[in-house]
């Protein structure tokens, strides 16, 4: 009996030891190396080198913790590709972490061709508490590449991009200070969604297909090229310089925001600013804040009334410190004005409860809870034009209150940064 009793205790503590191991890392990685899930959580005490040449690879599942100020730098290669069930978090060792804490993965390439080497691949992986989770500045062996990947609590995402080129799609941003911020070389950021960051995006020369929502400072900057994304719920939407390397910014939504566009710039005939739908911005839809005129023609303003329209623009006919923003003629049509039916017909696996339905004043939305993120509730009239957007304060669930909802059919789409999670529709009576 004595033996069998030693037997299941040796096991017992074998197997508390398997669940509560650790593996500390410090100093140089010389020769290609896995940092398997067996052996995680990862706890950098030091900063930790992974040199030219050598490769370090880490395993979907695994946790990398790092001491307060600590640091990852890469002058060979990082490879870490978790998956949708076992991602990969990079994040603060402290057991009360703060914004910060340590101070990110530092890039430096140093050996290969210049723009040559794929030097950091990250998919399915999560950065939290960093200072600058990616410091790309002295990167120059890319193709730099983020794929489903999750950031929060950073001061900034990136610092600086690499070299030949810089990419972040299906990622999700929130609770940064600064998401995405100034890159030297090409880059792109795509479907991708910033949700209540302070500053969402500043600097990235192709955004195509974004979401942006509460954001506290500024939640879109751009350099280059926009297309198709949305901002809404922001301080400020857009502010940009809009010049001959800022050229594009084209069927984009900016409603909803206290100010919808800042121009600080604006070069006539160098800039295409076309089937944009700006509108119902508490402040201003425009504020056009340079003393050169800005042709803004072809755009939706949710409105037909000229009038209307430009008394919800700053520029010279309110101060003659500015230039003078021309709109005529109106857009047609704006293609994201029926994005609500468009996202409609998209299949959805979730389940939502709202009772009841029809309603006169308020009514409630139910649904399953797939993750930790905020959801959103976008409202369409029954010709798919965008009404408001509800952020939920209550988890698995929105209280829709008719307000100045009028009677009539309404369809929503519930979704988690912009993943339709569901969509249907419901009755004002």
């Amino acid at each position: 009996m004595k033996k069998i009793l030693l037997i299941l205790l040796t096991s017992l503590f074998a197997n508390t030891s398997l669940l509560f191991s650790q593996t500390n890392v410090s100093g140089g990685i010389f020769t290609n190396t896995i940092w398997q899930k067996i052996n995680s959580p990862y706890i950098v005490t030091d900063t930790v080198v992974v040199f030219p040449g050598v490769t370090l690879t880490i395993e979907p599942g695994v946790t990398v913790k790092f001491d307060s100020g600590e640091i990852l730098e890469i002058r060979g290669t990082l490879v870490a590709s978790g998956n949708i069930t076992d991602t990969i978090c990079f994040t603060s060792n402290s057991p009360s972490p703060s914004m910060s804490d340590w101070n990110g993965i530092k890039v430096i390439g140093t050996t290969n061709p210049l723009g040559v080497g794929n030097q950091v691949t990250m998919e399915y992986c999560k950065g939290l508490y960093a200072n600058k989770f990616i410091d790309l500045d002295l990167a120059y062996h890319g193709p730099y590449i983020f794929k489903h990947c999750y950031f929060a609590y950073n001061n900034q995402v990136n610092y600086d991009g690499g070299m030949p080129s810089t990419t972040f799609d299906n990622c999700y941003f929130t609770a940064n200070n600064n998401a995405l911020t100034y890159c030297q070389f090409a880059s792109r950021v795509s479907n991708s969604s910033f949700i209540n960051n302070f500053n969402g995006v500043n600097g990235i020369k192709q955004i195509d297909t974004c979401f942006f929502s509460g954001h506290s400072g500024i939640a879109l900057s751009p350099y280059g090229k926009t297309t198709g994304s949305r901002v809404i719920n922001n301080n400020i939407g857009v502010s940009c310089l809009f010049n001959g390397a800022n050229n594009s910014f084209t069927g984009n939504e900016v409603t909803n925001n206290l100010t919808g566009v800042e121009i600080l710039s604006y070069f006539n005939g160098s800039i295409t600013f076309t089937n944009n739908t700006i509108c119902n911005n508490t402040n201003y839809n425009i504020k056009l804040l340079t003393s050169s005129n800005a042709d803004l023609s072809l755009n939706c303003w949710c409105s037909n009334n000229i009038s209307q329209i430009k008394s919800t623009i700053l520029d010279a006919q309110t101060n003659i410190s500015y230039g003078l923003v021309n709109i005529s003629p109106l857009a047609v049509s704006c293609s994201n004005l029926t994005v609500g039916l468009n996202e409609l017909n998209k299949k959805t696996n979730s389940t939502v409860n709202l009772f009841p339905n029809p309603f006169i004043q308020n009514t409630t939305l139910e649904f399953e809870n797939l993750n930790n993120n905020d959801h959103f509730l976008d409202i369409y009239d029954s010709k798919g034009l965008f009404v408001n957007t509800i952020k939920n304060s209550t988890k698995n669930r929105f209280d829709i209150n008719r307000n100045n909802l009028n009677s009539g059919l309404y369809l929503y789409i519930l979704r988690d940064g912009e993943n339709v999670v569901a969509k249907g529709k419901f009755i004002v009576q």
